[in-house]
């Protein structure tokens, strides 16, 4: 992504373009706040860093600030990252399509910055949004999310026939092999 400061983990491994382009839309979900107790939003640069340290092998191909723009590129689009579980010989969660570009947008529920709290992914700014859309638009994902878009933080699995035959969008909460109910919104497309 040419806007992204790039941090290339290496450890480079191909995706399978025999299945159609897919995005998968993660939070970074870092905290646990409530409405009664918010927290402040932990920095880029310290999500920036858990990514190329000890994180490393959790790693998505984008970390996105929506309250600022910052965007980090750890993989290079065709290489297969590591934010999703992938079981050994199983759906290929990471692997399974022309490319399957993950995105950690850095937000947890309840979070608060300069003041304000924010409930919902899609309550913030979201600025960069366009950017990052139009970057994975140019790689063959298609503006179409195969489960439905989330609305909620609620887990909705994705058939394993739906997986590997249709391109798009899928929330975390929809990838399998995975348990988690991410991102619980995400910006409109256009």
């Amino acid at each position: 992504m040419p806007q992204a400061a790039k941090s290339d983990l290496g450890d480079h491994a191909p995706c399978a373009p025999e299945f159609p382009a897919k995005a998968i839309a993660h939070i970074t979900a870092d905290r646990r706040a409530t409405a009664a107790a918010p927290q402040d939003l932990v920095p880029f640069a310290n999500l920036k860093g858990f990514f190329t340290g000890s994180g490393r092998q959790q790693a998505p191909h984008i970390l996105w600030d929506p309250f600022t723009g910052a965007f980090a590129q750890f993989f290079p689009a065709t290489s297969r990252s590591k934010a999703a579980a992938d079981a050994p010989g199983g759906t290929r969660t990471n692997r399974a399509g022309k490319v399957v570009i993950q995105i950690e947008a850095l937000f947890f529920p309840h979070c608060r910055v300069n003041g304000t709290v924010f409930a919902r992914l899609v309550d913030t700014p979201c600025v960069g949004w366009g950017d990052l859309n139009a970057w994975i638009n140019s790689w063959g994902v298609p503006e179409v999310w195969p489960m439905g878009r989330p609305t909620s933080l609620s887990r909705k699995t994705a058939p394993d026939a739906t997986w590997r035959s249709r391109a798009g969008w899928y929330a975390h909460a929809h990838v399998p092999e995975n348990d988690h109910v991410d991102p619980g919104s995400w910006p409109a497309f256009g």
